[in-house]
């Protein structure tokens, strides 16, 4: 007599949420680095953008 296995157990859903929770932590992590890097760049531009407004003002 063959015994089939319907659905999934226990250790297999916790199995796959804990696989599922890693890969949202490593999107969470990669998605603050971007917004860093935004960040950063905007502050970039806004640094230049002031240093050239400076410049030209001081030209006679």
């Amino acid at each position: 007599m063959q015994v089939t296995q319907r659905g999934m157990t226990l250790l297999e859903t916790l199995l796959g949420m804990v696989v599922i929770a890693v890969g949202m932590f490593a999107a969470a992590a990669l998605h603050m680095q971007a917004l860093q890097a935004t960040h950063d760049a905007r502050q970039q531009v806004q640094a230049v953008l002031a240093s050239a407004s400076a410049h030209e003002q001081a030209l006679p």
